[in-house]
């Protein structure tokens, strides 16, 4: 899979979220898409229904607090298998030039669908999740720490 290919899938994913359109993120994502905080429980999302009932929360997230950009530094890009693709940036999060939260590692796997590349497993921190979700919020330009198990 080319760089350029991801590029365009970041840039799609970061136009659907600040927009709000949901059509356009639907089509860089799979189902079922695998959600794994890093120190949380992964979940799955396996309907269109539950994919925009995510969708919705982490649009509301950003609005809240002014997001203009989001922008993935692509550190590596590493085909496990023809079927999987696995992308790993440091994310970036703006709101104009100024940073909303400290950069973090996400990994991204695509898997190919239908002639084109889908998201179909983000891992991130478990607070970079639970942000998105409304569960807690950001402060002194970091999530929150994790509670221990």
């Amino acid at each position: 899979m080319p760089a350029n290919a991801f590029v365009d899938i970041g840039d799609r994913l970061t136009r659907a979220l600040l927009s709000g359109d949901f059509d356009l993120y639907r089509t860089v994502m799979d189902l079922p898409l695998r959600i794994e905080p890093r120190e949380g429980t992964p979940y799955e999302l396996h309907t269109l229904a539950a994919l925009r009932d995510d969708f919705d929360l982490y649009h509301t997230t950003i609005q809240t607090h002014g997001v203009t950009d989001i922008f993935r530094d692509v550190l590596s890009i590493t085909e496990v298998t023809p079927l999987r693709v696995e992308i790993a940036c440091t994310t970036h999060i703006l709101a104009r030039a100024n940073r909303v939260i400290d950069p973090f590692p996400t990994l991204i796997v695509l898997r190919p669908v239908a002639g084109d590349w889908r998201i179909g497993l983000i891992q991130s921190s478990e607070g970079h999740i639970n942000w998105t979700l409304g569960r807690e919020t950001i402060s002194g330009g970091g999530f929150p720490p994790s509670d221990p198990a």
